[in-house]
């Protein structure tokens, strides 16, 4: 009589010694019966001789195994065997994630005895799909706050743009009628005539009396201080850097000798002269005043709706879907074109739409009118307003056609370039890219734009192409530093399959 177990007896035939997986085989209860060297090394068993190991003793948790069997003997009833089960187990302290692929073991009238199997160690990948699945789920949870946050905050702006029209409406009468940024020739002429006023109204000043009652009137050191303002007023477009502080640098200046003037001692100065200089100084403070408000309503207003944007971006996979349906180009962007515009009115740049067709295409509303906002708020964002060859207002002019069964929806400005190599390196659609160019005079942004309408139009079957060039035929050497100096057409072309049956 042998005395092989009989156990053993069924496993005599499998060569499992040197498989470069675990093998192993256990009775009902568990007890290691075999297992070859991956096995033992894997549960941190001696590595020869016989094993006095039960497998229930690495289960994380003892309440699997009951459910590992039940599982084993359901599948065996329909002839099958535990295929890529997962188990999680204890060793020294540490998860052990095995895949285990097992099958039982019967006598001879058909009763359970053990289990035959393999054991994959699989505790590296398994933490790093587990890792990436709680991570997933840690980005959708900040994806729903960012988007909660976002609308907050939205909220806030329509408030502070509430606050900002008061504010505008207190400053009647304003030189201008409506609440649009005024263009920068105008502000700088206007900030001209004031500070000549106001250094004219100065040196009057500082000639209406003899110097024993002007030092009365006010100390040595602030009438060297008003004579320097004289010299800074007359000469504020070369001592100021750039033309985009103008308003708040004469603005404190004016702030500064409205502060003097409050430091006049009575009766030593002529009256007149020194109404002159409070009339012209609070003149000055409340034009400058008045077009940085104008400008941060604008800046509020572009703000709004970049961070209207953005939500409406961090949330798309969030929202229901929305089923394709026939759509007309004309609708959607008059719709875009109502969305942007006071944004657009708030920098006085015209948008054209004069060429836009009555074309069909198949989609999904929601996304596109999101895809073609955001280009046709870029090409307003990154319009030049002003230019001294050019009479004509500043402009966004959208067009469509069809070539080849597509709709082409074009969106071009005259304004701020795109480097060549930024397009043809396709930089211009990476997310969270903005261009090299588009940060002049504070501009904001995100740089998604691109990004979402290039996603957009391929999932609509489309595509969307760029191109920037100079507005005019001077200046064409790329390697010259004036090149990207001068105003360049952009064009931002979204392209769209022509909705079936349509001309």
């Amino acid at each position: 009589m042998s005395n092989t177990p009989p156990l053993l007896e069924q496993f005599t035939n499998f060569d499992f010694r040197e498989l470069p997986i675990g093998v192993y085989m256990t009775s009902l209860d568990g007890r290691f019966i075999v297992a070859n060297r991956i096995v033992r090394e894997m549960l941190k068993l001696p590595l020869e001789g016989r094993l006095d190991a039960n497998i229930l003793q690495y289960y994380a948790n003892p309440a699997d195994r009951d459910a590992a069997i039940a599982e084993a003997k359901r599948l065996a009833a329909e002839g099958k065997h535990v295929d890529r089960g997962i188990l999680r187990l204890k060793v020294a302290g540490k998860d052990l994630f095995v895949e285990d692929y097992c099958k039982i073991l019967q006598d001879a009238e058909g009763q359970v005895i053990g289990f035959v199997g393999c054991m994959v160690d699989i505790t590296q990948s398994y933490e790093s799909r587990r890792h990436e699945q709680e991570l997933r789920e840690r980005v959708d949870e900040l994806r729903f706050d960012i988007g909660r946050i976002l609308h907050a905050n939205t909220t806030t702006l329509v408030m502070v743009k509430q606050t900002l029209d008061a504010v505008i409406e207190a400053f009647e009468p304003k030189p201008y009628r409506d609440m649009s940024v005024p263009h920068a020739q105008e502000v700088e002429t206007a900030l001209t005539e004031y500070a000549n006023l106001l250094a004219n109204a100065i040196e009057r000043l500082m000639r209406s009396a003899d110097e024993q009652r002007r030092l009365q009137a006010l100390t040595a050191a602030d009438w060297k201080k008003l004579q320097g303002y004289v010299s800074f007023l007359r000469e504020y477009k070369e001592r100021i850097p750039t033309p985009e502080s103008f308003p708040a640098t004469l603005r404190k200046l004016a702030n500064d000798i409205g502060r003097i003037h409050a430091a006049i001692v009575p009766g030593n100065l002529a009256r007149e002269t020194v109404r002159e200089v409070q009339n012209t100084a609070w003149q000055l403070e409340r034009f400058a005043n008045l077009v940085e408000v104008l400008e941060t309503r604008a800046a509020v207003i572009q703000m709004d709706y970049t961070i209207h944007s953005l939500r409406e971006f961090v949330t798309t996979d969030k929202r229901e879907q929305i089923p394709f349906r026939h759509l007309n180009v004309k609708s959607l962007i008059d719709e875009c074109a109502k969305r942007m515009a006071e944004y657009a009115r708030s920098l006085k740049i015209d948008i054209d739409r004069r060429d836009v067709g009555e074309l069909f295409i198949m989609g999904n509303e929601r996304d596109l009118l999101r895809a073609l906002s955001n280009l046709l708020h870029n090409a307003i964002k990154y319009s030049w307003r002003r230019d001294p060859e050019r009479t004509k207002p500043a402009w966004v002019s959208v067009r469509t056609f069809v070539r080849e069964k597509q709709v082409h929806i074009e969106f071009e400005n005259w304004g701020v370039p795109i480097k060549r190599e930024e397009i043809e390196r396709g930089k211009v659609f990476e997310l969270g890219y903005r261009g090299e160019l588009s940060k002049d005079r504070g501009r904001l942004g995100t740089g998604i734009g691109l990004t979402d309408a290039r996603r957009v139009a391929e999932a609509h079957g489309g595509r969307v192409e760029v191109e920037s060039h100079p507005a005019f035929r001077g200046l064409q050497d790329e390697k010259s530093a004036q090149y990207y100096s001068q105003p360049f057409l952009t064009k931002v072309t979204m392209i769209l399959p022509l909705a079936d049956g349509a001309k």
